[in-house]
């Protein structure tokens, strides 16, 4: 997925993603997530090691950014507004 994804971006979880990540992420996406089902991202705090992605459905839990795969792309535009890109590139 972009892990510059702003506020209201559509991201889900796929047959191909989730086994990304470590065991803790792959156990907490079955837990809580369905396959193929559109989340809504809240915000991203990009590392540089590693992305964390909060969804609107899940206000109080982060998730892996490589658990997801995005559902329409963002523009490179958008990508710059978003507050971590200038860090990164």
């Amino acid at each position: 997925m972009n892990i510059y994804a702003l506020a209201g971006h559509k991201v889900m979880v796929t047959e191909g993603t989730k086994n990304g990540g470590y065991n803790p992420d792959k156990e907490q996406v079955a837990e809580y997530l369905q396959l193929d089902v559109p989340y809504t991202v809240r915000h991203t705090e990009v590392d540089r090691c590693s992305t964390r992605i909060y969804l609107k459905e899940f206000p109080d839990m982060n998730f892996n950014s490589v658990m997801f795969e995005d559902v329409e792309e963002q523009s490179p535009e958008d990508d710059k507004r978003h507050a971590d890109w200038s860090k990164y590139n």
